[in-house]
């Protein structure tokens, strides 16, 4: 009689750990700047084709003089205008608690632009990560050099007994520059807190679109704990947006509802 002899335990657990392991894993080009937690950002915000390219933009300061308000601006205009249109924009900090700070999305009269401001909880990589329609992923990255705890202390509004009563105030400005654009600059109330304060739970804006008078999305945000307290943002539209009024509508990771509009300047008369 033909024994057939049981595979070892050893071999059993390595075929199953073979079988269960992924048919393709994303193949992360390696760091510039050498970041033990490349890996994994690069796997959470960016899944998909990865190339570090130089069309894409990204300002912010060597040093952050405010780790609670650290100015960052992406812009991918030139690399839009070669690839065609941008689908979406995501800015991330490795050594953050929580590493994702928004994902943007520009529609057809938004340009690919974004300034904004971030917390920081040490000196970090921050990336930016520019998706079009190819589905690949462009990224750009620098470092902040910073003193640390922007992401674990306690928003500055805690110190006031009545700082829910302006919760969701915002203060906006439209400008049209020479060549037809309009700068959209808003200014929400909100703590964003992350979580990592002691006593103070998690509580931020989660969602935020802006849309146009007929009706269009101009553009819609994805935004994490991360993102500065009092959030700002600044948008470019293209010059033929239209209208008299964008609309702005958030949401909170508590249900809370914000609107407002924000006027937009007349046509310039030439």
């Amino acid at each position: 009689m033909l024994r057939i002899r049981p595979p070892a335990l050893g071999a059993v657990l390595a075929f199953a750990a073979l079988s269960a392991a992924p048919a393709s894993a994303q193949e992360i080009p390696p760091d510039p700047l050498k970041s033990g937690m490349w890996e994994l950002v690069a796997e959470e915000n960016f899944p998909g084709e990865i190339v570090f390219d130089p069309r894409v933009k990204l300002s912010l300061p060597a040093a952050a003089e405010d780790q609670f308000h650290v100015p960052v601006t992406i812009d991918a205009r030139a690399l839009a205008a070669e690839i065609g249109p941008i689908e979406e924009m995501v800015v991330a900090a490795d050594l953050n608690p929580i590493i994702h700070a928004v994902t943007f999305r520009p529609g057809e009269k938004a340009e690919p632009f974004l300034g904004l401001r971030i917390k920081v909880e040490q000196t970090t990589p921050v990336r930016v990560g520019v998706r079009g329609a190819d589905g690949i992923w462009r990224v750009a990255a620098a470092v902040i050099d910073a003193a640390g705890g922007g992401c674990s202390a306690p928003a500055a509004a805690h110190g006031q007994k009545d700082w829910m009563s302006t919760l969701g105030e915002a203060r906006a400005l439209a400008s049209r520059s020479d060549a037809g654009e309009t700068r959209l600059s808003f200014r929400m109330r909100h703590p964003m807190d992350t979580g990592f304060a002691a006593g103070v739970p998690i509580f931020h804006l989660g969602e935020l679109s802006l849309t146009l008078e007929s009706g269009e999305e101009l553009a819609g945000l994805e935004i994490s704990a991360p993102i500065s307290e009092d959030p700002t943002f600044n948008l470019l539209t293209r010059p033929s947006v239209g209208g008299a009024a964008v609309s702005v509508a958030a949401r909170d990771s508590e249900g809370n509802r914000f609107a407002f509009s924000i006027p937009l300047p007349g046509e310039a008369v030439n």
